[in-house]
């Protein structure tokens, strides 16, 4: 992860656009894995276009294993704020975006879920606060975060990866429980 601000700034402002974008109705609607957390995975992507010049091909492979990530959340828990709570969008966004990185940085499987476990953890617990009655507002801000947020977890993964403790399964079902 650079540590240049100017690409700090640009992955945030790629993360706004997206999310600016979707508030305003008024083009092409993203949503991975929702409207309101769709902002961190392509922010992430672009990021890694721009910063290390990674291919078509590879940023491909890495929705791939993104959308996997998604899917292993719906699937066993919910990416459904008005059922989980923000830390189901956001978390499951934050999720798939460090699956992402770890795979563009050539982590095995274990590294990927290992990231994308540690992504959801430090998400647990977050709720939807709008911002008079707009879910927009807290919803940009969090899709900048998480994206650098999956930066971090990607970092913490591969050096803790050999001794994970709590697996990608695990902590989706508590994210379940406590939304």
């Amino acid at each position: 992860y650079s540590e240049n601000k100017n690409d700090k700034i640009n992955l945030y402002a790629y993360a706004y656009a997206v999310n600016e974008e979707n508030a305003s109705a008024s083009g092409i609607v993203v949503t991975a894995p929702t409207c309101g957390a769709s902002g961190a995975l392509p922010a992430v992507l672009k990021y890694y276009q721009d910063v290390y010049s990674v291919s078509d091909v590879e940023i491909i492979n890495a929705i791939k294993i993104a959308g996997l990530i998604g899917t292993i959340v719906r699937n066993n828990a919910t990416i459904s704020g008005a059922v989980g709570g923000c830390q189901a969008e956001i978390g499951t966004a934050t999720s798939m975006s460090a699956a992402a990185i770890a795979y563009l940085k050539g982590g095995n499987i274990k590294m990927i879920g290992a990231a994308a476990e540690i992504a959801m953890e430090h998400q647990l617990g977050l709720t939807c606060d709008p911002v008079l009655g707009y879910v927009q507002v807290p919803c940009i801000q969090r899709n900048a975060v998480a994206a650098e947020k999956a930066f971090t977890a990607y970092e913490l993964a591969s050096t803790l990866y050999e001794g994970e403790k709590v697996s990608f399964d695990t902590v989706v079902e508590v994210m379940f429980e406590t939304g």
